[in-house]
């Protein structure tokens, strides 16, 4: 798979995460909806050459244009870092999407551009985590460009660059029963849309444009939508869940509207059809509790 990396000057919505308290729960719950997951790996980061735990780990739904992480603190020793203390204030709030990853050629062009735009920026990260493969295992790269805790009241907001793209996006985790193909978008619930919007236009780099009662700013690939939360109960049927401003859902291409719905009702999963912003046809879905959020899907 080799169609994940932006070109120079390109901003991707790269990937979202749910924050949650019990993976083996939220896994299950992920699976339900019918997406297909890579194993648990525990992250670390590189300090002066070495691995150091950074307390989280995951597991994913790798999506052929981005994906879905499940993200966890992780019990072991020295495994009590700033990120796990921060992911458990998070999940305090509500358990649901917490993180917002967008990708660019050049996290460290990213990171200055941020700090310019009046962001207060943490210094660069290069993060790994093991990737079992047919010959044993290698270590999956990226370089995360993030700022302060709290800059932004919707949780973990960062850039960061893919150094093993193919490592990452492996065949056989791409292909899933709901026929799920594309991360499309992310939303945001706002009492007052105008102040997220100047947030994610600055963080981003990208102009914002309206229709009606939604706001979007879009990216080279993906884009943030952002609405008053009486927008969202009338439209989608979605309540947030934590205190505002706050992401609530994710949007989804897949293949099948058909497919996914017969994969949801087979699974016991109650959806209904919606229409987003753009008239097109969707369908939403309350994720379980074990995941939080909500999901849109619409024809790729």
């Amino acid at each position: 798979m080799t169609n994940q990396l932006p070109p120079p000057g390109a901003v991707f919505l790269d990937h979202v995460a749910h924050f949650v308290p019990e993976m083996d729960a939220a896994a299950a719950a992920l699976e339900r909806c019918g997406f297909r997951l890579t194993p648990f790996t525990a992250q670390t980061n590189r300090v002066d050459g070495q691995p150091v735990p950074a307390g989280t780990g995951n597991r994913c739904a790798m999506l052929r244009q981005g994906y879905v992480e499940i993200l966890t603190a992780v019990a072991t020793p020295g495994g009590n870092t700033e990120l796990a203390r921060q992911l458990r204030e998070r999940i305090a709030d509500h358990v649901g999407l917490h993180l917002a990853a967008f990708s660019s050629a050049d996290a460290a062009a990213e990171h200055r551009r941020l700090a310019e735009a009046g962001f207060a920026t943490l210094p660069l990260v290069d993060m790994r985590r093991p990737v079992t493969t047919h010959t044993g295992s290698e270590d999956a790269r990226f370089t995360i460009a993030r700022i302060a805790h709290h800059s932004m009241p919707e949780g973990r907001v960062q850039f960061l660059t893919h150094h093993t793209e193919t490592l990452v996006w492996r065949d056989g985790f791409l292909d899933h029963p709901n026929g799920a193909r594309a991360l499309t978008g992310l939303w945001i619930a706002a009492e007052e849309p105008a102040e997220p919007t100047a947030r994610f236009g600055r963080f981003t780099g990208r102009p914002a444009s309206h229709a009606g009662e939604v706001t979007t700013i879009a990216l080279e690939r993906g884009a943030i939508h952002i609405a008053r939360p009486r927008y969202l109960r009338d439209a989608f049927g979605i309540t947030p869940a934590g205190t505002l401003p706050c992401f609530v859902a994710t949007q989804i291409a897949v293949g099948d509207l058909a497919i996914l719905e017969r994969c949801l009702r087979e699974a016991g999963l109650s959806s209904r059809p919606v229409r987003l912003a753009s008239a097109d046809e969707a369908i939403a879905l309350d994720l379980p509790a074990a995941l939080g959020g909500a999901m849109l899907f619409h024809p790729s």
